[in-house]
This record gives C-alpha cells, structure tokens and sequence, in this order.
C-alpha cells in the first residue's frame, strides 16, 4: 500500500521548487526558524482511495487528493502563485512528460488533475488572500 507521508513530501517538494516560495504541509511554513512572509502555500491531505487488489496486497492502485492554500498579500499575488502551483503539479514538456517529477519510491503517478480551482477570496479588508487550488493524483505500484 502506498505510504501517504512519501506522497504529501514529495508534492510538497514539487510545489517549493515549482513556484520558488515557502510550502508548509498543513501548517505556515517557516524559513530561517520564522514563519514565511507570503506569498507561500499550505498543503493540507484530503482523501486516500485505494482500488482493486485487497488492502494486504501490494499492487493496488491508489487515489490521493490535496488541497493547497496560496497564501498572499494581494489578488494578483495569490493568482501568480496559484498559477505557479497549477504549472508545477499539472506541467508538461513537449513530449508529453511531467515537468516536476513526483517521486515515491516503488510508486508511479501516472495522471495528475484538477479537481477544484476556486479563485482567490474577493475582500477589500482581508490582510491576506486565500486562493484555494485542489489535486488528485493517480499512483500505481512502479515496475
């Protein structure tokens, strides 16, 4: 069965690296031992369904769902960032693959969806901007 911990680290990578900002995995991230200035993310796990061989047997497929949180200053912050985050998880180069490798050991995420993309919130008084961005992601055993 697929170690859910390896896949909300390795999408926590990919979205640190995708966008160039803070990711912190259900909670502010911190940078330097102080929490991060925005623009950052938050990745917070959703649902896990597993498909097909019983839960005692290894090659079951599985389904993981995340939402990410795109913390920022302004509107138009917090849609560059999402735009980032959407760019890292659903990229692809000219021949079709991912241009941010998820990588879990014995896995393959062999497709990558947007399941809910709900724009940034609309307050003119909110100190921050929240844009609120959900995927899920399709494994099957790798080999």
């Amino acid at each position: 069965m697929i170690e859910r911990r390896l896949v909300t680290q390795a999408l926590e990578l990919l979205i640190a690296d995708a966008t160039g900002k803070p990711c912190g995995t259900g909670t502010l991230p911190t940078s330097d031992g102080k929490a991060a200035e925005p623009p950052y993310s938050v990745l917070r796990s959703l649902t896990l369904t597993l498909d097909g061989a019983p839960l005692t047997d290894r090659h079951e497929d599985s389904t993981t769902t995340y939402q990410v949180d795109c913390v920022a200053r302004t509107h138009a912050q917090a849609e560059w960032l999402a735009d980032r985050v959407r760019a890292g998880v659903l990229g692809r180069d000219d021949r079709g693959a991912w241009q941010h490798a998820l990588t879990v050991p014995g896995w393959t995420c062999y497709a990558r969806e947007l399941a809910l993309d709900a724009g940034p919130e609309d307050d003119p008084s909110a100190v921050i901007v929240l844009y609120v961005i959900r995927f899920q992601l399709y494994w099957t055993p790798a080999g």
